[in-house]
C-alpha cells in the first residue's frame, strides 16, 4: 500500500513537471503562441521522446512546403537556449552588404555560429522568428533556400513578420531562434562557450 502511494507521488510530480516543460509553439499566423500541453497521452510522448518533436498535424496545411512546422514540441530534461536576433553583420557589427539575399545568407550563418557555441545543432532549434524589411512573395525563395540548407525537410516552427525598418539603417533581415538542447552527454557537441 505504501509504495503504491509512493509511486502515485511520483507520477503525479512527473506528470506536472512534463506540462510545465513541453511547450509548443504555433507559428505561421502572425502570431508566436506558447500552450502549455496537457493530457495523459502527451504526457508520456514528451516523456518518452528526448529529442525535439516537430508536428504538422493531418487538420492543418503542410507547413513544412513552407518552411516551417507548426508545432514543435520541447522535452523534459532540457537546456533552453533563446538566441538574439542575428543579422547580415560581419564581426564589427557591420553589414555585409545592401542586399537583401547577401544580408539573408550572412544572417544564416551567424545563427549557425550561435547555435555551435552553446552547442546546440539545427535540429535542436524549436521556434525562429523572422523579421523582413519591405517584404513581398519574392523574399520566400532565398529564405526558402536557407531554411532547407539548415533545416532540410524538417523546419522549426516560425513566424514571419514583415517590418518598416529594423534596428539600422540599411538592415533587411533579422531572425532569432530558441532552442531545446538535451542533456545528453553524448551527443558529441560540446558548447565554445563556457557556462
Amino acid at each position: 500500500m505504501t509504495t503504491r502511494r509512493i509511486t502515485s507521488a511520483v507520477n503525479l510530480i512527473a506528470a506536472k513537471f512534463s506540462r510545465r516543460n513541453a511547450l509548443l509553439w504555433l507559428g505561421g499566423s502572425g502570431l508566436g503562441t506558447a500552450l502549455v500541453v496537457g493530457g495523459t497521452q502527451q504526457q508520456a510522448s514528451a516523456q518518452n521522446h528526448e529529442e525535439l518533436k516537430l508536428v504538422n498535424p493531418p487538420t492543418l496545411y503542410n507547413a513544412t512546403q513552407n518552411g516551417y512546422s507548426h508545432i514543435a514540441v520541447t522535452p523534459a530534461r532540457t537546456r533552453t537556449v533563446y538566441i538574439s536576433g542575428q543579422f547580415g553583420s560581419d564581426l564589427q557589427g557591420n553589414l555585409v552588404s545592401n542586399d537583401f539575399e547577401e544580408q539573408l545568407v550572412r544572417a544564416f550563418q551567424n545563427l549557425r555560429f550561435a547555435l555551435e557555441a552553446v552547442g546546440a545543432r539545427p535540429q535542436d532549434v524549436a521556434k525562429t522568428t523572422v523579421l523582413i524589411v519591405d517584404y513581398n512573395q519574392t523574399k520566400l525563395i532565398p529564405l526558402g533556400r536557407e531554411i532547407g540548407n539548415l533545416w532540410g525537410n524538417k523546419p522549426p516552427a516560425n513566424t514571419l513578420i514583415p517590418v518598416p525598418r529594423l534596428a539600422l539603417d540599411g538592415m533587411l533581415f533579422e531572425i532569432d531562434a530558441y532552442a531545446a538542447i538535451p542533456e545528453k552527454p553524448d551527443r558529441g557537441m560540446a558548447p565554445t562557450y563556457p557556462f
